[in-house]
Parts: structure tokens; sequence; C-alpha cells
């Protein structure tokens, strides 16, 4: 049911972040002269809120991929070879089960410590072509 749900909003959450992340650091490299104090620290607290809500998310889909991955390595140490021919081919079903990582992808984004430094990665060189392109202009 977690996994339905963040499937079902993480598009939207990606491509908002992604613009306001790209938008926040803009903002912040072209007007970083005139802005007032308290400005500054209302935008510093946008972005704080954004990457802590982006290493939350990121980091949640890690812990998924973690916990199945552990779940499979635990089973497969178990002493299945004493148990009754029931069992061992309930066993082998759930094993089978848990060959492949569960993971949130939506897209073909997979929601993980790597989709984190992507966005980042990214919003900075946006930002950074904003920044070279609104300098341009005015010379």
């Amino acid at each position: 049911m977690c996994v339905n749900l963040t499937v079902t909003g993480m598009p939207f959450f990606l491509l908002l972040g992604l613009l306001l992340f790209i938008s926040c650091f803009a903002f912040i490299i072209n007007f970083v002269d005139t802005m007032t104090n308290i400005l500054k620290i209302r935008i510093f607290m946008i972005a704080v809120s954004s990457v802590c809500s982006a290493i939350l998310f990121c980091w949640n889909g890690q812990q998924l991929i973690n916990v199945t991955g552990n779940i499979f390595y635990t089973l497969s140490g178990s002493p299945w070879y004493y148990w009754n021919l029931k069992n061992i081919k309930t066993f082998l079903i759930f094993m089978t089960n848990f060959t492949k990582n569960e993971s949130i992808i939506c897209t073909g984004i997979c929601l993980n410590y790597n989709l984190f430094v992507s966005l980042v990665r990214i919003s900075v060189s946006y930002a950074l072509v904003l920044y070279n392109l609104g300098k341009s202009s005015l010379v």
C-alpha cells in the first residue's frame, strides 16, 4: 500500500521539487547581493526543508531496497534441508520472489541515494547555466 501511494505521488513531487530546487539556486545566485537578511533566512529555510524532504524520500526508498536484500540473505542461510516437502516448496517460492530487490520505481526512476545525487547535480548545473545566461545578457 505504501509503495502504491508513493508511486502515485512520486512524479509530481519529483518534477515540482526539481523545478523548485533549480529556481531556488538560480534566485540565490542572481540576487544574493540585493537580498535582505530576513529574505536570506527565508530562502535558506526553504532550501533546507526541500533538501531534507528529498533526502528523506531517497533514504526511505534506499531502506526498502536494503531490507528486501537483507531478508533474502537471512533466508538463504536457514537450514531448509531439515524441513518437510511442503515447507521447502513454500520456502523456494518465497526465495524466488526475493531474488529481485523490491524498490520504488516510477517511469524508470528509482527512489534511492543515486536519485538524490543526480537531483543535486542537475539542479546546480541548471542554476549555473541560468546564472551565466543572466550574466552574459547584462554585458
